[in-house]
């Protein structure tokens, strides 16, 4: 099992859309960063049509291998959305790929976030501000 939670998204262009979002620590940035598939970029109103300021970046993925991705610059607010509570409002980077099946979160956006991964095998997690009173499920 992984750890995914509910992520509002709302783009600076005025759209929003809600998402299931992998929490990827080995998604290493040193900005806060979301990466989404082009169906989740299309619907915020950064694709195909790609806005000014633009670039294509070149990612070192975990096996090693390359591969160019698109990033927009401070393009999201980012919230986690629970049944009890709404968390966030992060600005973070998009990063858009066109090969991706899910939206991944980076590290630096999970701390962001006030994410804690309790037990990650099992989708366990919380907010910083409830550890040790309480412990959420993977959604």
């Amino acid at each position: 099992m992984a750890l995914r939670l509910r992520l509002r998204l709302e783009s600076a262009k005025g759209s929003s859309i809600d998402v299931i979002a992998l929490v990827n620590s080995g998604y290493e940035t040193t900005r806060p960063e979301i990466l989404v598939p082009p169906d989740v970029a299309k619907a915020l109103g950064y694709y195909p049509e790609l806005p000014a300021g633009a670039m294509i970046r070149e990612y070192i993925l975990a096996d090693g291998s390359r591969t160019r991705l698109i990033k927009v610059m401070d393009a999201v607010k980012v919230h986690v959305v629970e049944e009890d509570r709404v968390v966030g409002g992060v600005i973070s980077d998009l990063v858009i790929s066109e090969r991706a099946e899910e939206v991944l979160i980076s590290d630096k956006l999970t701390d962001k976030l006030n994410i804690v991964m309790i037990a990650v095998g099992e989708g366990l997690w919380c907010f910083r501000d409830e550890l040790g009173k309480k412990i959420r499920r993977t959604k």
